[in-house]
């Protein structure tokens, strides 16, 4: 079975940035989000993360057509 899909959204350095990431945990806290996004970005600390949000992925794009790019015969 697949793992639960998340997205993480955040600002760093006044930038915004997201990443999809796939966890053993259905839910991921934004808390938990902080300290993945500092082993992503090695030189930041956790607290340094701000507007961190969490949205489950409930479906994945991976491997599946697109609904509106679909091929005629």
């Amino acid at each position: 079975m697949a793992k639960p899909l998340h997205l993480i959204s955040y600002i760093l350095h006044n930038q915004p940035h997201s990443v999809e990431v796939e966890s053993d945990r259905e839910q991921l806290t934004p808390h938990q989000a902080r300290f993945y996004l500092s082993a992503l970005h090695t030189f930041e600390w956790p607290n340094e993360f701000t507007d961190v949000q969490v949205t489950r992925i409930l479906h994945s794009k991976k491997g599946g057509a697109t609904p509106a790019h679909r091929i005629q015969s």
